[in-house]
């Protein structure tokens, strides 16, 4: 007998602790069989082990008969032979029970199996991301030790997919990667991120190309011997357009803490603003807590953005904006639009 933590339970714990993968791992050759559900008193006592208090318990099994849910336990069935290295193994409470969490490749695709794209993406930034939540830390958030590898990757994510054909949902969960963005530093990042950058018909501005906490070398002055020195600097969000030809760049740097670290932050902050603003035609936005719990305002910015990516107007319609089907089909990208910002950017969620 063996408990197998799975879908949206498996990437909370990701979310919540060091990655169980070292260097040099052999791949697990552990599958579904024998594969169990706990009893009630089992599943508090992996919540409380697994720091998964009040999330419901997700785990896999390979038996119908042990297919049942309540409001602590969502029982899955799966009869597939998975790909190798599906299953890890974690450490279990019980010395006669093993514990085993779903490898982060195939939690994103059962992710993907039972949700909109949305929510996907989001899924999948957050394990491809470099931060951890802790519920304890200031935020609730804390950045990965060098040590911490990241729980999955862009191409980890796609390796799997080659080798999990016959699994449901490996279709849509190509379509979603395209739009997951590696190096979110924060939930509140990858809500941004997914506000602007992905396509009209999900809810997004559609503003360009975006890049995660990118590195630009910014120009620091001269040695004492005349030689140019630079540093370092990462915006947290990087969009890319081209029009005619010509490349054009806008940076958002969320600032979460400016509103109540003081002066030697909001110093350090306009410092590092005006580093960045010194990029050849690069325009560098910084939005602070409040700003991003204003959906008017940040819908007010992604204008402001298009207007410097050289951007048509969002969405392109194929009939008059002024008429009455233009406008119930920009009504319909509002809702979707306020609907993404409410689940992704404003909503607390658990990764």
């Amino acid at each position: 007998m063996k408990y197998i933590l799975s879908h949206t339970a498996a990437i909370v714990w990701y979310m919540r602790h060091e990655s169980p993968r070292a260097r040099g791992d052999r791949t697990s050759r552990a599958s579904v069989t024998g594969s169990s559900v706990p009893n009630a008193a089992s599943v508090a006592r992996l919540q409380w082990f697994l720091d998964l208090e009040g999330v419901p318990l997700d785990v896999l099994v390979d038996d119908q008969r042990f297919c049942r849910c309540t409001k602590s336990l969502r029982v899955h069935l799966c009869t597939r032979e998975l790909p190798e290295g599906s299953l890890i193994a974690i450490t279990s409470p019980w010395s006669d029970i093993p514990l085993y969490v779903v490898c982060p490749e195939l939690a994103y695709l059962q992710v993907v199996h039972r949700s909109e794209l949305p929510t996907a993406v989001y899924a999948g930034m957050a394990l491809c991301s470099d931060y951890r939540i802790d519920l304890n830390a200031d935020g609730g958030v804390v950045q990965r030790a060098r040590t911490d590898r990241r729980p999955a990757t862009l191409a980890s994510i796609a390796r799997y997919l080659d080798r999990a054909k016959g699994l449901t949902a490996v279709r849509p969960a190509r379509t979603a990667l395209q739009y997951v963005r590696e190096h979110s530093r924060s939930p509140k990042e990858s809500g941004l991120a997914m506000f602007y950058g992905l396509p009209c018909h999900y809810g997004g501005a559609g503003l360009g190309d975006v890049t995660l906490n990118p590195r630009i070398d910014i120009y620091a002055g001269k040695n004492r011997f005349g030689e140019i020195q630079t540093e370092a600097r990462y915006p947290d969000i990087l969009i890319t357009a081209n029009a005619k030809g010509v490349r054009y760049d806008v940076a958002f740097d969320y600032d979460a803490d400016s509103t109540h670290k003081g002066q030697s932050k909001a110093t350090k902050d306009r410092r590092r603003a005006n580093a960045i603003a010194t990029v050849r035609s690069l325009i560098h936005f910084t939005l602070a807590t409040d700003d991003i719990s204003d959906f008017d305002y940040l819908v007010l910015m992604g204008e402001r953005a298009r207007r410097a990516l050289k951007q048509r107007p969002r969405p392109l319609l194929d009939v008059p904006r002024e008429s009455a089907r233009g406008r119930e089909l920009l009504r319909q990208y509002n809702d979707r639009r306020f609907d993404l910002f409410v689940s992704y950017v404003q909503g607390l969620r658990d990764f």
